[in-house]
């Protein structure tokens, strides 16, 4: 985790031309309900209400706070998830406008760590998952984490931290280079993965929700259930019966091992990347 976070700019409120994308507020009505949503770290998001319904709208962060971020990709893995009901629907999409992006407004709760240590909520988890695998892949690039974590590299050698030692970098990016070349020989057909399962982007409503889709790659579906690991080492008491929700049978020894420390290593390097001290994996 972080141990240091640089301060970030906080919008009260998105500019007119951006409410006015909004289904009902087109002739600059003013939204019944306007107010900022609580989440994740990359974005300014809010939930506007009108006479047409109930929505989220996203407007990009700083630069800083959204390394390795590609629109395009995550709007391709988006629109497929939520043909299937697995991510809020998409009203309305502009990559080019400060990345603005509106969609349905879910309620419900987001989880906790705790929900990470709850067996009914990891299998349920499992078996979105496992809806989210089946569906056909969009023809996009495979993800290729040795290719994303070069990015982050450059992007922490121009920023030059005066508190990094770039020896620091060095056994564990051998490493993760080690891993990254292993998964050639044990992937599975490549499949839509969410790639960032934190307790912000998961939320229980109607159903389980996956939101924010900055991360989603296509790869190989036992990268998910890394990435919870990797996340919430308390879950790993229910590996086996979130792997078996999730249709991921006989998921385990090195093939896991190495992915979860790709996700760590990766994580370590996106909270070097913004800026921010964090632990090494």
């Amino acid at each position: 985790m972080a141990e240091q976070i640089p301060a970030a700019e906080s919008l009260s409120s998105p500019p007119a031309w951006a409410l006015a994308c909004v289904p009902g507020l087109e002739r600059g009505e003013s939204p019944r309900l306007l107010t900022p949503l609580a989440g994740g770290s990359v974005n300014q998001v809010f939930r506007v209400d009108s006479g047409s319904g109930r929505f989220v709208l996203r407007l990009n962060g700083a630069a800083w706070r959204r390394p390795g971020v590609e629109r395009a990709r995550e709007l391709s893995l988006h629109r497929a998830a939520a043909t299937a009901g697995i991510a809020p629907a998409i009203v309305y999409a502009d990559p080019a406008a400060q990345g603005l992006l509106i969609s349905e407004y879910q309620q419900g709760r987001l989880w906790c760590e705790q929900d990470y240590e709850d067996l009914g909520a990891l299998r349920r988890l499992g078996q979105r998952l496992q809806a989210l695998h089946a569906l056909p892949a969009p023809d996009i690039a495979d993800f290729d984490p040795w290719s994303v974590a070069q990015d982050y590299v450059r992007q922490i050698d121009a920023a030059r931290p005066a508190w990094l030692d770039p020896g620091q970098l060095r056994e564990p990016l051998a490493r993760l280079q080690r891993s990254c070349a292993a998964l050639g020989q044990n992937s599975s057909a490549a499949s839509i993965v969410h790639g960032d399962l934190a307790q912000s982007n998961l939320l229980e409503g109607s159903r389980l929700w996956l939101l924010d889709w900055e991360y989603a790659q296509r790869s190989d579906p036992l990268m998910d259930l890394a990435c919870v690991l990797a996340y919430y080492p308390a879950a790993q008491r229910y590996a086996a019966e979130l792997a078996a929700a999730a249709g991921l049978t006989g998921a385990g020894g090195d093939p896991l091992a190495q992915r979860v420390y790709i996700y760590r290593a990766l994580a370590w390097l996106w909270h070097l990347a913004r800026g921010e001290r964090a632990s090494a994996p």
